[in-house]
């Protein structure tokens, strides 16, 4: 006769339409250790083997044991809250001009830097110190999705770029024209070319350093907040 555990045991495999070998190599343990669970002389579980069954089901082992409790049990994850206070909007002056556009394009940027801001929004404290930093908008798919198109992002002129980075590119290709703005990862630097990664899809792009006004780094939210 199946004790109540394996009744309450097999009920939540058949909801979850898990085997007991599934389910034993879910939890971490010897694929036949579930069958043997369910074996009709068979005892309680080893706490160490219970929680982890119970871990892989999503509940808890007094409920395995004893009915109690919920069934469904928060589940372990790898996200925890980050140490940061997020400041209020108060506290974060809207000084920080938006210059434009940066062309998420595998070439050419498409927007003609202007001193003129078109917009203005609120300083992040990782940029108080920052007198210089700008923001710009993202135009285009290339860097989906580690920059969407409308994704605003924030600019450090004077934070040096490492390869890996997120940059903005400023470039005078033609003087009649006035500069253009392309972001992408940088790659390398050679003696007459700058060269950058494009995402989507994957594609280098090498731009004549001769054309290069500015290499600016984008800032990535941990820097922003200070995490």
């Amino acid at each position: 006769m199946a004790t109540d555990f394996q009744l309450r045991l097999r009920k939540l495999m058949a909801e979850r339409g898990t085997s007991g070998r599934k389910l034993s190599i879910a939890a971490g343990l010897h694929p036949d250790t579930v069958g043997k669970m369910l074996k009709p002389d068979a005892g309680l579980p080893r706490g160490g083997n219970l929680a982890a069954i119970a871990d892989a089901l999503g509940t808890t082992e007094a409920f395995l044991l004893r009915g109690e409790d919920v069934p469904l049990a928060p589940r372990k994850t790898e996200v925890r809250l980050a140490p940061v206070l997020l400041p209020s909007a108060a506290s974060m002056p809207n000084d920080v001009p938006v210059l434009g556009t940066a062309a998420g394009s595998h070439a050419r940027g498409a927007f003609q830097i202007s001193t003129d801001p078109v917009d203005w929004v609120r300083r992040p404290p990782g940029l108080s110190s920052a007198r210089n930093a700008y923001a710009l908008y993202v135009e285009g798919t290339s860097m989906v999705p580690e920059h969407n198109p409308g994704d605003l992002r924030f600019i450090h002129p004077d934070r040096p770029a490492r390869p890996g980075d997120s940059v903005v590119v400023q470039i005078l290709a033609d003087p009649a024209d006035g500069q253009e703005a392309t972001i992408g990862r940088l790659i390398k630097r050679t003696p007459t070319h700058l060269v950058i990664g494009k995402l989507n899809p994957a594609a280098t792009v090498e731009l004549k350093l001769i054309t290069v006004v500015a290499v600016h780094k984008v800032m990535t939210l941990n820097e922003l907040f200070g995490v």
